[in-house]
C-alpha cells in the first residue's frame, strides 16, 4: 500500500533538497572566489597569513539563504498555479513561466531561449 505524503512532509523534503543544494553552491561559489583570491595575492603578503582573506560562510547565512531561496520557490509555485488556473488549465506551460518573469526581459528571453534548444 502506498502511503500518501502530507503536505508538511513534502514540504520538509522539499527544504532538505533545496537546503542541500544551496549548500553545495555556496561551498562551491566559496571555493572558487578563494582560489580567486589566492591566485591575485601579492608576494609580499605571501609571507603573512592568508587565512584572514579566506571567505567563509556561516551556518546561519546558508540557512537564511536556504530560507529566502525556498519562499521564493514557493511564490514562484503559487504563481505559476494562478497563472495556469486564469487560463483554465491544468497544465503549467512556459507561457505561464513568461508571465511571471514578464518584469525581467533578460531572464525571459534566456529562458525563451533554453525552450528553443
Amino acid at each position: 500500500m502506498v502511503k500518501q505524503q502530507s503536505k508538511e512532509e513534502i514540504a520538509l523534503q522539499l527544504k532538505s533538497a533545496v537546503y542541500l543544494s544551496v549548500a553545495k553552491i555556496v561551498e562551491a561559489k566559496l571555493e572558487d572566489l578563494n582560489n580567486d583570491n589566492a591566485a591575485t595575492t601579492t608576494t609580499e603578503s605571501n609571507n603573512k597569513n592568508n587565512n584572514n582573506n579566506m571567505l567563509i560562510a556561516t551556518p546561519t547565512f546558508i540557512a537564511q539563504l536556504v530560507e529566502l531561496v525556498y519562499n521564493q520557490l514557493i511564490n514562484l509555485g503559487e504563481d505559476l498555479e494562478l497563472f495556469c488556473q486564469h487560463a483554465n488549465r491544468d497544465i503549467v506551460e512556459p507561457s505561464d513561466l513568461f508571465m511571471v518573469t514578464r518584469k525581467n526581459p533578460t531572464l525571459q528571453q534566456h529562458l525563451k531561449d533554453l525552450l528553443r534548444q
